[in-house]
């Protein structure tokens, strides 16, 4: 891929997310996902511990850190200015101060000189044009002994619901996901070990995390309306409305009385260099 590939992928995803970020925390699972990852953290907390989070979005996991972590240097690192003025106001609002959010490309960070003892992503590699540079950057960063820790979804997540959707907008609109964004989702165990494997590192610990509740279809829609469908979304134009009548009449046929399982099963995935 070439730089003015690249470049017009990252300013898809940072339209895609400013678009979405009004709505975002609306989504449950990052919620829930965020709470549980930082479970998993165990650090010695101190004003000398530096954790970096990038594509922090609305900063739902940096805030999790800096509440866990109240002595720690937290640091929020997004492409979309949107999403980070909802993280900044969420912050504020609780009044933490040890955590700071920036506008950033994460293939060019701006932390010069700075060793982090954890860097965590949650949900954000697929989305990189450059996902295993991101690693080895990410992996460099880090303190002897520090953690990269990401999240991704399963095979199941968003199954049956986000096949289809992705699947009529292909074929009766001629809509897809961009060809430079890698193809990679890490799904499963295999994908996440072979990636790890282009770094060396001491351990790799996978952790199973499921994220399961019913939802009825119209909380669906106003999913793929505020996270990375959005894009998507937005290429319809004026054929919004007749897709989403057609894809919501689609998942009546799917629901009960309206209601559907959803699962949002996750891995969450921990380097150790």
């Amino acid at each position: 891929m070439n730089q003015e590939e690249n470049q017009k992928i990252k300013e898809a995803i940072e339209a895609t997310f400013d678009s979405a970020a009004k709505d975002y925390d609306t989504n449950r699972h990052f919620i829930i996902s965020a709470k549980r990852f930082v479970e998993l953290i165990e650090i010695e907390d101190s004003h000398e511990v530096h954790i970096l989070d990038i594509s922090t979005g609305t900063g739902n996991l940096a805030i999790e850190l800096a509440k866990k972590f109240p002595k720690s240097n937290i640091y929020g690192v997004d492409i979309s200015g949107k999403m980070l003025e909802v993280a900044k106001a969420k912050s504020q609002q609780l009044a933490l101060n040890n955590v700071t959010f920036h506008q950033q490309d994460v293939e060019n960070l701006q932390f010069q000189g700075v060793e982090f003892d954890i860097i965590t992503c949650g949900y954000g590699l697929f989305f990189y044009p450059n996902m295993d540079g991101v690693l080895h950057d990410m992996t460099s960063r880090l303190k002897d002994g520090g953690e990269f820790i990401f999240s991704t979804f399963t095979t199941n997540a968003f199954e049956p619901y986000s096949q289809i959707f992705l699947e009529r907008l292909k074929k009766g609109y001629n809509i897809a996901p961009p060809s430079g964004i890698e193809k990679r989702q890490l799904k499963t165990i295999e994908e996440i070990e072979e990636f790890a494997s282009q770094v060396e590192h001491k351990g790799l610990n996978i952790h199973d995390i499921p994220i399961r509740y019913p939802m009825d279809i119209d909380e669906l829609w106003k999913l793929f309306n505020s996270a990375g469908y959005k894009g998507l979304l937005n290429e319809l134009d004026h054929l919004y409305e007749e897709f989403e009548k057609e894809y919501l009449e689609h998942l009546q046929t799917l629901a009960q009385e309206g209601v559907i399982d959803f699962n949002a099963d996750s891995w969450i995935s921990v380097v150790r260099v």
